[in-house]
């Protein structure tokens, strides 16, 4: 009797491991937007499940593609450095749009306790929000005060984008997101000549006037597919893998209206739709005319020697950001794409031509 209850007891032991072993492995095969497997990001799975794959602060606080624009919405722009958000920047400062990013120090209004958009340079100078979104304080300091729901600034320039737009934007107060992209290695040849002789830059780094930038690729550049990992949640120093690549492209299809470095007049004509700017006035056609009317862009350049594809620096670089150079491509073919559904936003005083 005692043998055979013995029994019955080990048998339903078995038997709960057993289900709680099948339990787990069941509940594993659930997709999270973090650990999404190469099968779940497959074409027919991405069809079947329109939503998964993006990054879960993307899906939830910033509006879709597919859905057209609020004039309500507040702009996160991700400036990717030496990419053409500095340029951007100047623009929408000229057509007084009201600007979150970074300001000096003695005109900042930093330590206020009350948010507020000011002139820190007269008229013509733009209208500012007294935040900082370049570092994580800053940006907590502006989730603290509300500065999405306050409605006083118009587009936020930030270059942790997953961390602004997890902090700043909510479901009540979604966002819509631009961004301006450069090939990998370009913005990184051109961020190499920059810093050397930008001593107005936190980042300024007279040492490397001393070496080469084959020198420079292999023992100093500390920068690996930072687009993918910011866009998937990959910490800066932690590895991505091509799950995370696909992750970032989901997230930019859904979520993003792209813009091409090397197509700045027709990246800003699309955000200006997007951002409902009214090209009628006498203000932003001035504006437009500055940047766009002389045949030549007005930006934050710095001639410099160009790398050749498959030169020795090229290759370190181009090894080091594969997958952002993936993601690049894919980038180029959404901005193809997204053509067609930007032009559907438009109205009448958003198509001024020069």
């Amino acid at each position: 009797m005692r043998a055979a209850l013995g029994l019955m007891v080990m048998a339903a032991i078995f038997g709960f491991l057993s289900f709680k072993h099948y339990f787990n492995n069941s509940i594993s095969l659930v997709p999270t937007d973090e650990t999404l497997s190469h099968r779940q990001l497959s074409s027919s799975w991405i069809r079947r499940h329109p939503e998964r794959g993006v990054s879960s602060w993307a899906r939830n606080n910033f509006s879709p593609l597919s859905a057209s624009p609020d004039e309500k919405e507040v702009i996160l722009f991700w400036h990717i450095p030496k990419s053409g958000g500095s340029t951007a920047k100047s623009i929408y400062r000229c057509m007084d749009q009201s600007i979150a990013s970074r300001l000096k120090p003695n005109v900042s209004h930093i330590k206020d306790k009350e948010l507020i958009a000011f002139e820190p340079y007269g008229k013509r100078g733009g209208t500012f929000v007294n935040v900082d979104m370049t570092t994580k304080s800053g940006i907590r300091r502006a989730e603290r005060m509300g500065l999405v729901p306050s409605g006083k600034a118009d587009i936020l320039f930030a270059m942790d984008l997953a961390f602004a737009g997890d902090h700043l934007f909510d479901r009540q107060h979604k966002g819509r997101m631009l961004g301006l992209f450069r090939h990998p290695v370009k913005r990184l040849e051109s961020k190499f000549y920059y810093l050397q002789k930008a001593d107005w830059e936190k980042t300024y780094r007279p040492d490397w006037a001393n070496m080469s930038i084959l020198e420079w690729a292999t023992s100093q550049n500390k920068e690996s597919n930072i687009m993918v990992k910011n866009l998937a949640g990959v910490g800066f120093h932690d590895t991505a893998t091509e799950v995370d690549l696909r992750v970032a492209m989901r997230t930019l299809e859904k979520r993003f209206v792209v813009g091409l470095t090397d197509e700045m007049k027709e990246s800003i004509r699309r955000f200006n739709i997007v951002m409902n700017i009214d090209l009628t006035t006498p203000t932003n056609q001035r504006c437009m005319r500055k940047f766009f009317g002389h045949g030549n862009l007005k930006t934050n350049s710095n001639s410099h020697p160009s790398l050749e594809p498959g030169s020795p620096a090229w290759d370190v670089l181009a090894q080091d950001n594969a997958l952002d150079i993936q993601l690049y491509e894919y980038i180029v073919q959404l901005f193809d794409q997204q053509r067609e559904v930007i032009n559907s936003y438009a109205t009448i005083v958003n198509e001024i031509h020069l």
